[in-house]
């Protein structure tokens, strides 16, 4: 039997079917197909030596890029071995039809998004949102969720001061959220109040984003043992899902080593990619560069991996479609290879964290189609 492409003798990391081996994988008519022994390839590729992950998924990203400052193009994510992404809250119910239309159905990957509670979303560091209920649009919000419901997973507030000041932000948003069957998501950087009241407030699958962040009067950590505070602990129990997102200004060292050190690991592991960070920074270059702190820090490749596809692809709505290697998923596959390679990241205090490994992008292959490879991979 013959499928359109043959990867063969790849390192297979696919953690929703524990998968951890060599092992061959085929796309046909876009789809993930099952390789048998004998099987040939129209076009193979031979991975030896290289892992093979499922299309990877940067969960937090700004992408609004005809209409937003802060915004990058996705044309340029799968460069970086990325397949789909979620905008998080870039656009509000005033624009989400210009973003949808603009950049949702042009977009070479697949983008789903949170809706940001403040109507006219996030458009430039120096036009700020309102995050208080008075500014709030809920009848707006609710046709705009009805209208592209399929996309729209949230509905997104920032919770830090000189944008909001009270816990009421966070109620309403829930309130609006609930009412219309969705999720939150919640910035957390430099919060007007504290973090337990915010997190107490959060309920099975809604996102705590920047986690590790160090900026303002509260973290994660109790301030006074150092230690994640119950709250999170619980709130993870109630399954809230905790995302890195790291970004430039919300992530921090010391609040990540002595929380991972205790065992509180990322569910997520995203960007917060916006247009001060693309390709740039050693904050947040891009999605593989980061996953190179996570491994440093202890984590496991299988678990690194999960955390950029099983787990968002199911808050996504999306699960077996996406983040996975299963026969008949869309055929969203990544190549990397490992180097040894020296490189320096920096959280928002500058503060520098050396890495050794890197995983490079080698080929990108996105709904069966190759979107991206390296001009030196070879496939006959």
């Amino acid at each position: 039997m013959k499928v359109d492409l043959l990867i063969k003798n790849g390192h297979v990391i696919d953690p929703s079917r524990k998968i951890d081996k060599v092992m061959d994988i085929g796309i046909r008519n876009g789809l993930v197909a099952a390789v048998n022994p004998g099987d040939e390839g129209a076009h193979t590729v031979d991975a030896k030596g290289d892992y093979v992950f499922p299309g990877l998924i940067d969960f937090h990203t700004h992408v609004f890029h005809t209409s937003s400052a802060i915004s990058v193009n996705p044309a340029f994510l799968p460069a970086t071995g990325v397949t789909a992404t979620v905008d998080s809250g870039t656009a509000g119910c005033c624009n989400f039809r210009a973003f949808y239309e603009g950049v949702v159905t042009t977009s070479p990957v697949r983008i789903k998004s949170y809706l940001n509670v403040y109507g006219s979303g996030q458009l430039d560091t120096n036009l700020p949102e309102k995050f208080e209920p008075s500014e709030f649009r809920p009848l707006q919000i609710e046709r705009t969720v009805a209208a592209y419901r399929d996309n729209i997973l949230g509905l997104k507030i920032r919770y830090s001061k000189g944008i909001a000041t009270s816990l009421d932000s966070i109620k309403e948003t829930i309130r609006i959220a609930r009412e219309n069957g969705i999720n939150v998501c919640v910035h957390t950087t430099d919060p007007p109040t504290s973090l337990d009241g915010v997190v107490d407030l959060l309920d099975k699958d809604d996102v705590y984003c920047h986690m590790y962040h160090g900026r303002g009067d509260d973290t994660i950590l109790d301030k006074a043992t150092g230690k994640v505070k119950e709250s999170m602990y619980r709130a993870r129990k109630r399954g809230v899902i905790f995302d890195s997102a790291n970004g430039r200004g919300n992530f921090s060292f010391a609040v990540a080593t002595l929380a991972i050190k205790e065992g509180f690991l990322p569910d997520i592991i995203s960007t917060d990619w916006t247009s001060d960070k693309l390709n740039y920074s050693s904050h947040a270059k891009n999605l593989p560069f980061l996953l190179a702190k996570y491994l440093k820090y202890g984590m496991s490749l299988t678990d690194v991996v999960r955390a950029v596809t099983e787990t968002p692809a199911r808050l996504m709505g999306l699960e077996g479609k996406i983040g996975t290697l299963k026969p008949d998923a869309l055929g969203d596959v990544v190549v990397f290879k490992e180097i040894d390679q020296k490189v320096v990241h920096r959280d928002f205090f500058d503060t520098e964290f050396v890495t050794e490994k890197l995983l490079i992008p080698q080929m990108t292959v996105i709904g069966g189609d190759i979107a991206f490879c390296q001009g030196y991979y070879a496939l006959a």
